[in-house]
């Protein structure tokens, strides 16, 4: 290579990287990316505070921008009844839907309107008040998948497998909670 040709080389890589950065910096995020950070985060701290919890993890499935599913995860200080998981795990859900199906700029991007219990995913972790793990005979996971709510166990001897999961349709949890607050 002859002394002409490294100047030009040089100058031709600021050139591409310049380039590079350009396109970078031009990268905007999605309307629906923001409106899913507002529900997602306007959810978030209203259960933490109501339920005095700590969010761990969201979740969002937006697929070539359609927004398919939206997921939140907490921990919180346990044990609790299985009826008063049911009523948290229920209200977590509810909330979180009443916030995304009013939120009418979203609408357009979802894949199914109104959303339902089955678009939406809540996991609770439970630990005693040392934040350690709770193990059976109390729950130490309660979650709301597909429309269906979990109750996970976990044993001391193996707190990384779960030994027992006791399985409720998301609807008939419902109902047991309505029928509870009648009472």
């Amino acid at each position: 290579m002859n002394k002409f040709h490294v100047p030009i080389l040089i100058i031709l890589m600021f050139m591409l990287s310049g380039c590079v950065l350009s396109l970078l910096n031009s990268y905007e995020e999605p309307e629906q990316a923001k409106f899913v950070g507002e529900i997602l985060d306007k959810a978030s701290k209203k259960l933490q505070k109501k339920y005095s919890m700590r969010t761990i993890g969201t979740g969002i499935g937006m697929p070539d921008g359609v927004v398919t599913m939206l997921a939140l995860s907490f921990e919180k200080t346990g044990p609790l009844t299985k009826e008063e998981g049911r009523r948290i795990i229920v209200d977590c859900v509810q909330e979180i839907l009443q916030i995304i199906n009013t939120h009418e700029k979203i609408r357009p991007y979802l894949n199914n309107y109104p959303f339902s219990a089955r678009d939406i995913e809540v996991r609770i972790f439970l630990e005693d008040k040392f934040r350690n793990n709770i193990f059976d005979p109390s729950y130490g996971v309660i979650s709301s998948i597909n429309a269906s709510i979990d109750y996970k166990y976990t044993s001391a001897e193996n707190p990384k497998r779960y030994m027992k999961i006791e399985e409720e349709k998301f609807e008939e949890a419902l109902k047991m909670v309505q029928n509870e607050s009648k009472k």
